[in-house]
């Protein structure tokens, strides 16, 4: 091989080693629920670092249910309810401590619903 060739090859490694380290870093500050078992509610909790500036906690709802369920995104939120096909987002203000997000299936029985919860 020659120079360019290890040259370039040398740089896509380093490229893709750091886009999935930045991906496994953000991950941390983010959880992921596919919600198929409307039997059960879901508390999800993330804690900010100290040492980090946040300025939004974000919970995203997307798929689709046979009934009303319960969505609390924020600690100091209100209760939401929702049904039937679902895309929705609610971005609140963060400034660090923890992030408190509540669902309840509530009268919901089926469905197919994707659950994320974050903060930046």
């Amino acid at each position: 091989m020659d120079y360019k060739k290890i040259l370039t090859i040398s740089i896509v490694t380093i490229l893709i080693i750091i886009g999935v380290a930045i991906v496994i870093g953000s991950n941390k500050n983010r959880r992921v629920f596919f919600v198929d078992d409307f039997n059960k509610s879901i508390e999800s909790t993330i804690s900010s670092k100290p040492d980090k500036k946040y300025s939004y906690e974000i919970v995203k709802l997307k798929g689709e249910v046979n009934d009303t369920i319960l969505i609390r995104p924020c600690e100091d939120c209100k209760t939401v309810k929702l049904t039937g096909k679902i895309n929705q987002k609610f971005m609140n203000f963060f400034e660090g401590g923890k992030s408190i997000i509540r669902f309840d299936p509530y009268k919901a029985t089926d469905g197919d619903l994707k659950l994320t919860h974050k903060i930046r």
